[in-house]
This record gives C-alpha cells, sequence and structure tokens, in this order.
C-alpha cells in the first residue's frame, strides 16, 4: 500500500501508524471518476505480468511507489519490489 505516497509493508503496518495519512490501495489506483486502469496497471496486463492475484497487487504498489525514481538501477528495482513474494510459484522472489 502507499501511505503517503511512499509504498510501505501493509502485512507490517499497523492501523494507528496510519492515522492522518494518505492511505492508498490497489483499488485506489485506477481513476475513481472513470473506473480506468492505471498505466502501471496497464502495463502490467499489457505485458502479461501477473499471477494468480495474490501478489500482483502487492508488487504493482510498490512499483507505483517507486515509480517517480528517473532511471533507476536494475539494484534498486529489485531492492524495491524486495518484500513481494510470489505464493503461486514459491521459489519466486521479486
Amino acid at each position: 500500500m502507499l501511505l503517503d505516497e511512499e509504498a510501505v509493508l501493509s502485512c507490517m503496518t499497523l492501523t494507528v501508524e496510519c492515522d492522518g495519512q494518505a492511505v492508498k490501495t490497489i483499488e485506489g489506483v485506477s481513476d475513481p471518476k472513470t473506473g480506468r486502469l492505471d498505466t502501471l496497471q496497464q502495463s502490467f496486463m499489457d505485458h502479461t505480468a501477473f499471477q494468480c492475484g495474490f501478489c500482483t497487487p502487492g508488487i504493482i504498489m510498490s512499483a507505483k511507489g517507486f515509480s517517480e525514481k528517473p532511471s533507476p538501477t536494475e539494484q534498486e528495482v529489485k531492492e524495491a519490489l524486495s518484500g513481494n513474494f510470489c505464493r503461486c510459484i514459491s521459489t519466486t522472489r521479486w
């Protein structure tokens, strides 16, 4: 999830820590007026970069929180996505 537009691990964040901050989950990424998917969500669909749906929202939210960084290195991308685990292929770690 994004907490004030910064990616945080939802499983490690207490509700009380969110008090007074903007919380955004995968449901809040698409355009609320049109329902149109965010460009990052659409890109995942266009490039078949989704799995069963359990890990995909976390990966998209982590990437969304990181997407403002211009020209990230491969290592920076790996670190940004490192908290996401794919459960359908248990050996895959982003």
